[in-house]
């Protein structure tokens, strides 16, 4: 027996003959030097030790308690059956108290350790330290494309004179001759947020195709009804920035200033960058179409003109369209006051046209 300071120690006796010999684990009391209860476990059968090199004592498996035990001690003083072996000089007294601290640690210890490998077995991503390899190729939100430039290179031959017919169109711009019966129909001065989608769907209900000449002015600020144009598969011709009705008799670089303006807010808001031209009140002069065409839009005039913008009333309006004939370019107004008249007689003059065998054609 070893003991060290006033603490008891463990009795290790000599080896029995007994099959069950036991040593006595007093349990440590602060209080009373008296004898102390012990726990008794059976030793496993000798025949059994002797194959092992060195005996071991055989526990049961204890599982591990939900919340922490509460120890009784017995009546008795059980004791502690360990085999015989070499002896073994402790460098520290082992104390029950020192058995009870470590009892706790070893139970937290096996908790931490199913824990973590009940978390590995979940098959969470490992952190490997290196920033994953990600290409982006997504442009910054931030960032939006700017609109490519609008004004269309100058187009060859440079034209002198305006279009005024389907013919004359024909000879400018190539494609397939138009039918025989064709006409067009140009509409000016617009976008109106009243009188434009009335129109518009006029001509939807009739299956008709127009050409809407439009001020760069007026699209500003009706930008939603100007894409309703385009929306509808209509097309859209440039008619300057402001109207000057003596556009003609302006300086050469404030005419191409009025078209390159008005260009850019039509395309800007539409998508449509026009190829046509129509000046203001129809007023030319000798040099400006030749200068219209060397901006790079063509020049083009009407045909019949109602005078629907001066609101002569929907008969004189309705009279001077059915007169219309194959080939030619029909002239009303959406924009620039009151188009009433000119509304009321389109209701008129389209079925009435459409009923005499002529077909509205686009500009193309």
């Amino acid at each position: 027996m070893i003991s060290a300071g006033a603490e008891p120690t463990i009795a290790l006796p000599k080896p029995r003959v007994s099959p069950e010999s036991t040593v006595a684990l007093p349990i440590s009391r602060e209080s009373s030097p008296a004898p102390e209860p012990t726990i008794a476990l059976p030793i496993p059968p000798r025949a059994a030790l002797q194959s092992t090199s060195e005996p071991t004592v055989g526990l049961p498996p204890v599982p591990a308690p939900r919340s922490a035990p509460t120890v009784t001690p017995p009546p008795a003083e059980p004791t502690i059956a360990l085999p015989a072996g070499p002896p073994v000089v402790p460098s520290k007294s082992v104390t029950r108290r020192r058995l009870l601290w470590a009892i706790p640690a070893v139970g937290g210890t096996a908790l931490i350790g199913g824990t973590i490998a009940a978390l590995a077995g979940r098959g969470e991503p490992e952190a490997t330290g290196k920033a994953p390899n990600l290409v982006v190729s997504e442009p910054p939100p931030s960032q939006s494309p700017a609109p490519a430039p609008t004004t269309p290179k100058p187009t060859t031959p440079v034209i002198k004179v305006p279009v005024h017919t389907l013919r004359d169109f024909r000879k400018v711009v190539p494609g397939d001759p138009f039918p025989t019966d064709a006409i067009a129909l140009t509409i000016d001065d617009g976008p109106h947020p009243v009188w434009t989608p009335k129109i518009l769907r006029l001509l939807e209900k009739h299956h008709v195709p127009a050409l809407f000449c439009m001020i760069g002015n007026q699209v500003l600020g009706h930008e939603s009804t100007a894409r309703d144009v385009a929306a509808d598969g209509h097309q859209i011709a440039n008619h300057t920035w402001s109207h000057p009705i003596k556009l003609a008799k302006l300086p050469p670089h404030v005419m191409l200033k009025e078209i390159h303006r008005a260009q850019d807010k039509i395309y800007s808001t539409t998508g449509q960058a026009p190829n046509l031209f129509r000046s203001p009140g129809g007023a030319w002069s000798n040099g400006l179409a030749e200068s219209v065409s060397k901006s790079g839009v063509i020049p083009m005039d009407w045909t019949t003109d109602p005078r629907d913008w001066a609101r002569p009333g929907v008969a004189h309006i309705t009279n001077r369209l059915l007169a219309a004939k194959p080939g030619q370019i029909l002239l009303c107004h959406d924009g620039g006051g009151d188009r009433s008249q000119t509304l009321a007689s389109l209701k008129t003059v389209i079925p009435a046209l459409q009923a005499k065998g002529l077909k509205f054609v686009a500009l193309m």
